[in-house]
């Protein structure tokens, strides 16, 4: 029998905001786990430690969740344009943008799956975010298409293709390589890079080799000039950083395999080896 004067222990009591907070990361875990079509509220509710009672009061169904909840996604898009303004209109803001779209997928998983949710399913909320998204890429494209006017040189739609690559790649990138590149791997994702900028420099260097050669004024032929040998320096600056990223890659390799090779001589079984070695984050 208790004693009369024992008081029983309660849950602490959590705020609104405590509450909201736990329902957002449970659903993102759910999501990762299983995508927008497949995440149940039984599952959300279960990881955010509340009956479903408390997820209805706020939301009628999953449906109106959700739509909530990709707002939290839906400018992910214009955020990066924001990010990169000074540079919009040169050869490094284009570059610059479709580098941080593949690596800002690559890092957010949630947005990933957002694009395979619009793939899949079409409702009001795929499409409402799929047309946002154009709207930005629009407004992006635009200001690029107004200053290289040029019958051949198409940039709305030689972007369309890239930004289409970039979305196939990240969705492709947990079933096998592609042309055998592995970009979940810093070699593999850093060829996409290169790769990417290889793409505008070409792009560039023919609009602005085309616009030196019908150029009246030197002072235009020399702002491009200018352009061209600013354009030179961040690709020696960054191919310098991309050597250094190598380099340390390498050493974290060979430092892996020599603890390896330590922990085998000291008798030690492989599960717990690979436990302590191969599982260590990559960055």
């Amino acid at each position: 029998m208790e004693p009369a004067n024992e008081v029983k222990t309660r849950r602490p009591r959590r705020s609104k905001a405590d509450i909201e907070e736990a329902i957002h990361k449970a659903a993102v875990a759910q999501i990762k786990k299983k995508g927008f079509s497949l995440a149940l509220v039984t599952d959300i509710v279960k990881r955010a430690k509340i009956e479903p009672i408390v997820f209805y009061n706020r939301y009628k169904n999953l449906d109106e969740f959700y739509d909530e909840f990709v707002k939290n996604y839906d400018y992910w898009l214009s955020d990066l344009i924001r990010d990169s303004v000074e540079e919009i209109g040169s050869e490094e803001g284009y570059s610059n943008i479709l580098e941080k779209l593949l690596t800002n997928l690559m890092q957010e998983e949630i947005m990933t799956e957002l694009l395979r949710w619009e793939i899949a399913e079409g409702n009001h909320i795929t499409e409402r975010t799929s047309r946002l998204r154009e709207l930005h890429a629009v407004e992006l494209i635009n200001s690029y298409s107004n200053i290289y006017q040029r019958e051949h040189f198409d940039i709305s739609a030689i972007t369309a293709l890239i930004v289409a690559g970039i979305y196939y790649l990240v969705l492709h990138k947990d079933r096998s390589t592609f042309a055998g590149i592995d970009i979940n791997t810093i070699p593999g994702k850093r060829r996409m890079l290169k790769a990417i900028r290889s793409i505008a420099s070409m792009m560039f260097r023919a609009e602005e080799n085309y616009r030196l050669s019908i150029g009246n004024a030197d002072d235009e032929a020399e702002t491009y000039r200018r352009n061209y040998e600013a354009a030179c320096r961040e690709r020696v600056e960054s191919d310098f950083r991309d050597h250094v990223e190598d380099l340390m890659e390498a050493r974290r390799i060979a430092d892996r395999k020599r603890i390896a090779e330590n922990m085998r001589a000291l008798g030690l079984p492989e599960d717990m080896i690979a436990r302590c070695v191969d599982d260590r984050p990559d960055d």
